[in-house]
């Protein structure tokens, strides 16, 4: 009989079937892990110049190998000769063998330095291939989304999907505009500003593991009046100089 498998909400996290789509405690969208299967090395490939590299480091290898195991049997047939030969030539005229040896007390001793703790080696960053921003386990169409539903403007969820997947790498987040949006380092965007007479807009920018996407979030007039406090500061926007445009993004994962 199979066994329904049970999904931990990455907001909250209770646990719930995973039949389910969405958490039912909180409503936080179940978010599906891309399944592809990474690419065969260029190494692994015959008749290749990685292949013909690889087969060169390989013999290499062997004769370091055998360079190590022939300076160890060196060693031993050496440390075995020295111990015969000391064994057997014990001079016949030393009678007290500690006669000529210095008696050294606890005050003559140099004072041993302590041994320097070891520095951790640094954690390597994950490489990942490609990183695109999500909207409800489906990746930004055409990286920008429209606010409009009226007061769809607080808490709305993003959340990213990275090739290769891995659930321990660390996301920054940051909003191009804070008087318009603001992102918490979980991918949860809020709107604090907007103008009452025209469509406004600012990007949130996802970065991970060297590679950046951004998505435009577009707010319309109407949705001021669901503000309790509109940070929007005319003179501060220009939607026409936004800081993404200079940027070069990685290509998103295609949908499965």
């Amino acid at each position: 009989m199979a066994v329904i498998p049970e999904i931990t909400c990455r907001r909250c996290g209770s646990k719930y079937s995973g039949l389910r789509t969405r958490c039912p405690k909180c409503g936080a969208p179940r978010m599906n892990q891309p399944t592809r299967v990474p690419p065969t090395t260029a190494s692994a490939t015959p008749r290749t110049a990685a292949s013909g590299r690889a087969a060169i480091n390989i013999r290499w290898q062997f004769v370091f190998a055998a360079v190590l195991l022939l300076a160890l049997i060196l060693a031993v047939v050496v440390l075995v000769a020295s111990n015969g030969k000391s064994n057997g030539s014990t001079p016949a005229n030393n009678t007290n063998p500690n006669q000529n040896v210095p008696i050294y007390v606890s005050a003559d001793l140099p004072t041993p330095s302590p041994s320097p703790e070891p520095t951790p080696d640094a954690s390597p960053t994950p490489e990942i291939q490609s990183l695109a921003i999500i909207f409800i386990t489906t990746p930004v169409k055409d990286h920008s989304m429209t606010l409009s539903r009226p007061g769809e403007i607080f808490d709305i969820d993003l959340d990213v999907n990275t090739y290769p997947a891995n659930d321990d790498l660390v996301v920054n987040w940051r909003s191009t505009n804070e008087k318009i949006l603001t992102v918490n380092e979980r991918g949860f965007i809020t709107v604090v500003g907007a103008s009452p007479n025209r469509t406004v807009h600012a990007g949130i920018v996802a970065e991970c593991g060297g590679l950046e996407d951004y998505v435009t979030v577009y707010i319309p007039a109407f949705q001021a009046a669901y503000l309790k406090e509109n940070l929007y500061d005319p003179e501060t926007y220009d939607a026409d100089n936004l800081e993404w445009d200079t940027f070069i993004y990685a290509t998103p994962v295609p949908k499965q």
